[in-house]
């Protein structure tokens, strides 16, 4: 049973349970006939998991270190739009909420408006998560802005910032010197913050961007949303590109009629219920009317 409604918003929690509290200074491989095919996968799963082997491991309690220091980055470019408190604690509850049916419920997330009118949002490593004050203006419903956060949570569940981080040339510095950095801080702390911020600025791979729709397109429906508000979404971004509003999403971002064109794929297979049109307009509007 979808459980948006009974167990979303008493909205009695208190602010304080959700405050943005950043300082600035987270197979059974089947060969039965033979094929050259799995012959095929056979090896890639093997070179997989030679890869695993080589990685750093980086851990939750690590990821948080290192978000929460790319975070107070993410705000040294921007700043936080607080002329609005109301609007902050209603993107909470809302992104706590899809979070806890995420793959990653037990990490602590964490949101926040940027001051900027551009159109764009931002998922640091272990949960710290933004959305600029442009998006927040241009979604239209709680539903819409649901898909926002949820696309936006998909990257820290899937930890695509860390990824990339364990697969640079910075981490082939040895395991115990980078548990070391995790731990002391110094020069290669300072140097893996520089890369996951380059990372979150400068974009992700387009596989991952297509992964955090297809984990959001899930999330929203864990939740009870109407999962159509994807695609709306991502309809909304097209829109705003053409007009200039959201073109560092444009630079670091697949376009979006292709991620749309990836998202039906993804609706074919993931079998979802019918669809709930739960959107909350009304509400939206209500919450963030500042």
């Amino acid at each position: 049973m979808k459980w948006i409604l009974a167990c979303f918003i008493s909205l009695c929690i208190t602010t304080s349970a959700f405050a943005f509290g950043i300082s600035l200074g987270g197979f059974g491989v089947s060969n039965q006939n033979g094929s050259k095919n799995n012959t095929i996968d056979l090896r890639r799963i093997q070179q997989g998991f030679k890869l695993a082997q080589t990685l750093i491991p980086i851990s939750d309690e690590d990821e948080v270190k290192l978000g929460r220091s790319v975070a107070a980055k993410v705000i040294s470019r921007f700043g936080m739009d607080n002329h609005d408190p109301q609007s902050t604690y209603y993107i909470n509850l809302i992104g706590t909420v899809i979070a806890q049916r995420s793959d990653r419920p037990n990490l602590h997330y964490h949101f926040a408006i940027l001051d900027t009118d551009d159109v764009n949002a931002y998922a640091c490593p272990g949960g710290f998560i933004f959305i600029t004050r442009g998006l927040l203006h241009t979604v239209k419903d709680e539903a819409e802005l649901g898909a926002a956060l949820a696309h936006e949570i998909a990257h820290v569940t899937e930890r695509h910032i860390v990824k990339a981080l364990q697969h640079s040339k910075l981490m082939k510095t040895g395991a115990q010197m980078a548990a070391d950095a995790f731990t002391h801080g110094g020069a290669l702390f300072d140097k893996m913050i520089d890369q996951a911020t380059d990372s979150l600025f400068q974009g992700l791979k387009k596989s991952d961007e297509f992964d955090a729709d297809a984990k959001a397109l899930v999330y929203l429906d864990n939740v009870g949303y109407d999962y159509r508000a994807m695609f709306d979404v991502l309809t909304l971004l097209e829109q705003q590109t053409k007009v200039g509003r959201a073109e560092v999403l444009h630079k670091t971002h697949p376009d979006p009629v292709l991620r749309i064109k990836k998202l039906r794929k993804v609706l074919k297979h993931e079998h979802l219920e019918a669809p709930t049109d739960i959107r909350l307009q009304a509400r939206f509007a209500q919450r963030t009317q500042g």
